[in-house]
């Protein structure tokens, strides 16, 4: 039986509680009905519309006992319908406006969200859904995380994995790479307008950071290593890749994204929007928190351009060669308007391209482990990702 924990009300009948059970902590829309009795409320019981009408009642930051509610956009909206569950979180949108999301597995904290997302608001960056609202919840050892948040919705939003392989499969197919590059120049515009509105966090790193992204590369090593036979082949190839990092002490480091690929960019009405400011998954929140250099997400979002692509092999009969010129010029694009736009902008020095292919690798390395212990049918990615990758050779 779910454990009461604490709750924010809403409205009357309507509140946001956090519960305890075998699972761990939970954020719930909760709901009373007529008979006084509380439930997990569904799309249609009001409480996401409860929750914008709190929002709005009074912009800037309150707390309520252990709860703080961040609100900006001072708006309702009416009419809820679901979008459905994922891993973190239960979406709702309400009235075609606004999507609410209910931390229904609470992440351990402090999350990395709030702040970055802040800090990207403040610097006008208008390349994420528009932030309605945060409300995190502090936690007896006094650690804060995120219970719900709420973004303006994005009408027909396409997300990453289906516009980046519908545009790969297209320009293999019919050899216009045109479109592919047009994308991938405004991804990387994207992303560079994002690095700079993140630029007011930047500091060197440290020799400790350094040390600490190269043994946690080595730990990713060996684990995919015991898991997969070629990357223990070519091990030491990867070895002398990933040994570079121990050597980025100085190197900028912002408050990044920390998870970037193609799946956390949507499409909607011709515009690219980032997406989930919530971290690494795989990484201990006290991890999730930590700057990063530029050149991470940059990494994150080029092998994952690859990934699309091999996706998009995996699926048609078009030509491989085909397909990895496609790749490789989308891939090109990105990177040299990602530079460009960061330079025009300011701060060019935060991108360091000294650890992008060790960046890459391990990305590789961690889709290796993710399907060996969670999603088998996946690894046909990396089994195609990481000779590539090794193939490639040290970039220019």
């Amino acid at each position: 039986m779910p454990e009461l924990l604490d709750a924010l009300d809403l409205a009357d009948g309507r509140r946001l509680a956090i519960v305890a059970d075998d699972g761990g902590l939970s954020a719930l829309p909760m709901v009373c009905d007529a008979d006084g009795q509380w439930r997990r409320a569904a799309a249609g019981d009001g409480v996401a519309e409860a929750l914008l009408a709190a929002l709005a009642r009074e912009t800037g930051v309150a707390t309520q006992g252990a709860f703080t509610v961040a609100s900006w956009a001072g708006r309702v909206a009416l009419g809820e319908r679901p979008i459905g569950v994922d891993q973190t979180n239960q979406s709702v949108i309400v009235g075609d406006a606004a999507v609410v999301k209910w931390a229904t597995h609470l992440q351990e904290g402090p999350h990395p969200a709030p702040r970055r997302v802040a800090v990207l608001r403040e610097a006008g960056f208008g390349g994420m859904p528009s932030p309605w609202g945060l409300v995190t919840w502090r936690s007896e050892d006094g650690v804060q995380t995120v219970a719900a948040s709420v973004d303006e919705y994005l009408p027909g939003a396409v997300d990453g994995w289906t516009w980046a392989v519908d545009l790969i499969t297209a320009a293999a197919g019919d050899g216009d790479v045109g479109p592919v590059a047009d994308a991938a120049a405004q991804v990387g515009a994207l992303v560079a307008e994002m690095h700079a509105a993140l630029s007011v966090t930047a500091a060197p790193a440290s020799a400790q950071d350094a040390h600490r992204w190269r043994d946690a590369a080595f730990d990713l090593l060996g684990q995919a290593c015991s898991l997969h036979d070629f990357a223990g082949d070519r091990r030491s190839e990867i070895a002398g890749a990933l040994e570079s990092l121990g050597a980025l002490a100085g190197t900028p480091v912002i408050e990044g994204h920390g998870d970037l690929h193609v799946g956390q960019v949507l499409l909607s009405g011709g515009r690219f929007f980032v997406t989930d400011f919530d971290g690494n998954p795989v990484l201990p929140a006290a991890q999730r928190i930590l700057p990063i250099p530029a050149a991470l997400d940059v990494a994150g979002m080029v092998q994952s351009l690859s990934h699309a692509a091999i996706v998009a092999r995996k699926y048609t009969d078009l030509d491989p060669t085909a397909l990895a010129d496609v790749d490789a010029a989308g891939r090109k694009t990105f990177l040299a308007a990602y530079q460009r736009r960061l330079a025009s902008l300011g701060p060019a020095e935060l991108y360091d391209p000294t650890p992008l292919r060790a960046f890459r690798m391990q990305q590789v390395l961690r889709e290796i482990i993710y399907a060996a212990r969670h999603l088998p049918r996946w690894m046909y990615v990396p089994d195609a990702a990481l000779p590539a990758l090794l193939d490639e050779g040290v970039p220019s």
